[in-house]
């Protein structure tokens, strides 16, 4: 089979585009410009200009996120693993959520949980070690990533207020979404939410290498490194407006 129809699970070794080579550089370039572009003709629409912005965008995820489910199983190659139960795809759900209902909960989940999560993975990939940058999989992985954080960066555009009075229902939604992970990474073998192991590629990987199991320490860590900036900067500037 070409290496275009792949996956990370049945590519042969050898065959990875490597993280900060031309290729990923090209594609974090790539979606820096859209939201630079975007957000300048976002902030100058009118409610209705900017609602059509983000059905566009929920609707190109989720057509996203099914391409990278029938390649898969059109292919033979469909294993648990592609449940939609990593992060990145329950944020698509989060998108199509707010799209639709224009819900601060929603917007909140993707502020305070997708946006960093989805930045770090771009920053962080684990696909390159083992994905060409011309494979389906490859492009699925930078594009839907990419979507979350040009979705949350037109919320941002458009004005949101993060509020640290939402992020207990963020933090318990989060809590009940990681404990069905645990319980199918138990029951497939899988590892959503990187419950399982801290996978090769990103820094829980390299922890886990060191302190083993208690890797998973290190995400309330994380959470609070990212979240103390992400609203003290906000209120602050709030403040002296």
């Amino acid at each position: 089979m070409d290496s275009f129809l792949l996956t990370k699970y049945t590519i042969g070794d050898g065959l990875g585009m490597g993280s900060y080579s031309p290729g990923h550089l090209l594609w974090l370039l790539m979606i820096a410009a859209v939201i630079a572009v975007l957000g300048r003709e976002y902030r100058t629409m009118d409610g209705k200009g900017q609602r059509v912005v983000l059905l566009v965008l929920a609707a190109l995820s989720l057509a996203d996120e099914l391409f990278k489910d029938i390649v898969p199983i059109a292919t033979g190659q469909w294993n648990w693993a592609f449940l939609p139960l990593h992060i990145c795809s329950i944020s698509i759900f989060a998108i199509i959520a707010h799209a639709l209902t224009r819900s601060s909960i929603a917007a909140e989940f993707l502020y305070a949980v997708s946006l960093p999560t989805a930045a770090m993975a771009l920053v962080f990939p684990n696909w390159t070690a083992m994905l060409p940058c011309c494979n389906y999989e490859s492009i699925h992985s930078f594009s839907i990533h990419g979507l979350i954080v040009i979705y949350t960066a037109m919320l941002l555009y458009g004005g949101f207020r993060p509020s640290a009075g939402r992020l207990r229902y963020v933090v318990a939604i989060f809590l009940a979404l990681a404990a069905v992970a645990y319980a199918a990474n138990a029951a497939f073998g899988t590892n959503f939410f990187f419950l399982s192991s801290g996978d090769e590629g990103n820094p829980l990987g390299l922890l886990e290498r060191y302190i083993g199991k208690g890797y998973l320490i290190a995400f309330p860590v994380i959470a609070a490194i990212c979240w103390l900036p992400m609203y003290m900067i906000p209120m602050h500037l709030e403040r002296r407006r």
